[in-house]
């Protein structure tokens, strides 16, 4: 058989591993960077494909990092529900109220998005999240399998000696041809529908939030037009004008937000501080009435309140002046996600669509 010409770049190393060497597979972000450089070229509207170029190094990096992290991730999380489903039950109403008392301020809508994905049916959405990272897992590993063939037998594979378009169509038909478009479709419906089942529960809950943030949005928004459409419309070539506005209401949406938010995180501080320390003080003392060390009825004793009270002015005081727990700096990426999913609850509560409907399988 005739011998395949390396694709163009594929004999050296590419950006994305000369930016992480040895941190990622670079052999996977070379191969996604590959094919985002591929869409960049072949596929994209031509006002995006320079951007998709550039950013080409940043999406195999970031595609790399999540196939090498995602399988960490699950597997973390089945230990960590290995022990939850190991110790008492007094104990995780505890270990909750503690996290609520002490963490109910800063991540305020997350705590309640937790508490409003079991009333909603939240079982349901764990078993279409696994059912979608088995999909993944599947394409993934034939897409490795993939990476090894060899058919002409010449020493490289196949996939280093193609073209990037090449390189995209062949991973697409291994997608295609490697996941259940049922299960996917299905799994899909089932994770959205109880995305916003959620978030119909926190927009009722924070209603007067989001009605703050969107007067003052409303009020920002014609002083922010005079004061910044001048300036923006001066330094804008013509064609790009017609972004000013979307601009300066994405400002104003941002702003308002913000600040409604920091009022709501306040309030909710107080409040998932006393919340939060009575069910820890209450679970404790059942976990002590359930080993034998404390035969005192909760009618005839205040040590439930005392202690609870305490444990509140004490989450109260570290998330109001002292900004929250200090967490060590080994600890700090765990919180990451957590603080995304924060901002992300905020902006869908306040500014996602009212008319946002569960989309329909056919």
């Amino acid at each position: 058989s005739g011998s395949k010409e390396p694709a163009p770049g594929s004999s050296g190393q590419g950006n994305s591993s000369k930016m992480f060497g040895s941190m990622i597979n670079c052999a996977e972000a070379e191969r996604i960077e590959r094919m985002a450089e591929a869409l960049s070229m072949e596929g994209a509207p031509s006002w995006a494909a320079p951007y998709i170029k550039v950013l080409a190094p940043v999406v195999g990096v970031t595609g790399a990092g999540i196939e090498a992290i995602a399988p960490v991730i699950v597997q973390i999380g089945g230990h960590c529900y290995a022990i939850y489903k190991q110790l008492p039950s007094h104990a995780i109403t505890g270990i909750w109220g503690l996290g609520i008392c002490f963490f109910g301020g800063r991540y305020t809508v997350t705590i309640s998005a937790i508490e409003a994905f079991y009333v909603t049916g939240g079982s349901q959405t764990i078993m279409c999240l696994k059912d979608l990272y088995e999909q993944f897992d599947a394409v993934r590993k034939a897409s490795a399998l993939d990476d090894k063939v060899d058919d002409d037998r010449d020493g490289i594979a196949d996939v280093k000696q193609i073209t990037q378009r090449q390189l995209a169509k062949r991973k697409a038909a291994i997608a295609f041809r490697t996941a259940d478009p049922e299960v996917l479709s299905r799994a899909l419906s089932g994770v959205w529908a109880g995305y916003m089942g959620v978030l119909a529960v926190l927009k009722f809950k924070f209603a007067q939030t989001v009605a703050l943030a969107h007067s003052i949005g409303d009020s920002l928004r014609p002083a922010a037009a005079k004061v910044f459409a001048p300036a923006l419309l001066s330094v804008m070539p013509a064609e790009y004008r017609r972004w000013v506005s979307p601009i300066i209401n994405f400002g104003c949406k941002l702003v308002s937000g913000l600040v409604a938010w920091k009022i709501q995180r306040t309030i909710s501080t107080v409040q998932s501080g006393i919340k939060g320390g009575l069910i820890a003080s209450r679970a404790g003392i059942a976990l002590l009435r359930a080993r034998g060390y404390f035969t005192t009825p909760d009618d005839k004793t205040l040590l439930d309140e005392a202690g609870g009270y305490s444990l509140a002015a004490c989450g109260i005081y570290y998330q109001i002046f002292r900004g929250g727990l200090p967490v060590p700096a080994l600890v700090r990426p765990v919180f990451w996600p957590l603080n995304i999913l924060e901002w992300w609850l905020e902006w869908s509560v306040t500014w996602m669509a009212k008319d946002s409907t569960v989309p329909e399988t056919k």
